[in-house]
């Protein structure tokens, strides 16, 4: 998966350690409701298209230039499905990066394409449907499209009483 050259002059200043990194990640439903999942190529497991947002882009351009270079479909962003952050969303990269991703994960409408699997982030591209997701599927993803079927209003953590200000 490529670096982009902001997050890799960043990476020259702090080394490892922990960045945050603004993305966006896209759910995809066929006309049966199933939803698209990508095998990625950096850990093997499903999840759901996405990707950084970079300097100067909007959330939205972001999401339809992820999807398609990543599965030669194209997009349109109808909703916010959610803003996700957190533990869940932390990690670290094969190479020892760590990062803590917020995620604006939107609900996108399919206007065209044709699947292609680009074998740099993405190794195979499949529809499930969202009561049989893989078992070798990224939790967080997971997650983000359990809350999109079952909830109609845009998922938000707000903080527990004993964290409120």
């Amino acid at each position: 998966m490529p670096i982009p050259a902001y997050v890799r002059d960043i990476r020259a200043k702090i080394g490892h350690d922990l960045l945050m990194m603004p993305g966006v990640a896209a759910i995809i439903f066929n006309d049966e409701g199933e939803v698209l999942l990508q095998r990625r190529a950096d850990n093997g497991l499903w999840g759901i298209p996405g990707g950084m947002i970079e300097p100067g882009e909007e959330p939205a351009e972001t999401v339809i230039r992820e999807v398609y270079e990543e599965t030669g479909l194209r997009v349109i962003p109808e909703r916010i499905a959610g803003v996700f952050g957190g533990p869940m969303n932390m990690g670290e990269f094969p190479n020892g990066d760590r990062f803590a991703v917020i995620s604006i994960t939107f609900c996108c409408r399919l206007v065209d394409g044709e699947l292609r699997v680009d074998h740099d982030e993405t190794l195979e591209l499949s529809y499930f449907p969202t009561n049989a997701l893989p078992s070798d599927m990224m939790g967080r993803h997971r997650q983000r499209v359990l809350y999109a079927v079952t909830q109609s209003e845009p998922y938000f953590a707000l903080p527990k009483a004993s964290d409120e200000l």
